[in-house]
């Protein structure tokens, strides 16, 4: 932990909650992760939606009609399916990654994407990519054709990013 935080600046969110802090509100809900109350979230302000999911083993329906339409997404890219299978990893920790409580995939990720995202949406950062068993040039390549094979261009129609948890990602508008 980089200091102490507050009191008075800690937040605890129920699933399925809204809290508003000013014009902000951040809407919390559950995803489907071997964890105790695994949640994402949703902000708001104005007429403007960001979208931070991750730690969710594949994205529901319910959960697309709740993040679509976003201007921008931090999106769980957590994985290549063949790096994780030829990986060093024990057999029960591959399953559990696969499986519907474990993490989306590159694939996945790029499938999911396609069908929240509307003209509106102008930035797509993937995050939770694995150390072991992913890449960054694979996760952008890997989103970005499934994106192609929908008609969706990165670079022309909506712009594609990697994450690094060590390095803050630039500040951007809404």
């Amino acid at each position: 932990m980089i200091g102490e935080v507050n009191s008075d600046q800690k937040f605890h969110f129920d699933m399925e909650t809204v809290k508003s802090f000013g014009s902000l509100q951040v809407e919390s809900f559950g995803v489907s992760h071997d964890a105790i109350e695994p949640m994402f979230y949703i902000f708001h302000s104005g007429d403007k939606k960001f979208v931070m999911i991750t730690d969710t083993g594949y994205v529901s329906d319910r959960m697309k009609g709740h993040i679509k339409g976003a201007d921008a997404y931090l999106f769980e890219s957590n994985h290549d399916i063949e790096m994780l299978r030829m990986g060093r990893y024990p057999w029960n920790v591959k399953r559990r990654i696969l499986g519907d409580e474990g993490h989306v995939s590159n694939e996945d990720a790029g499938i999911a994407i396609s069908e929240v995202i509307t003209d509106k949406t102008k930035r797509i950062y993937l995050g939770h990519l694995s150390k072991d068993n992913n890449m960054k040039d694979l996760a952008r390549m890997s989103v970005s054709q499934t994106l192609a094979a929908q008609d969706i261009i990165v670079g022309t129609q909506l712009e594609l990013f990697d994450t690094d948890p060590a390095v803050p990602t630039d500040i951007f508008t809404i």
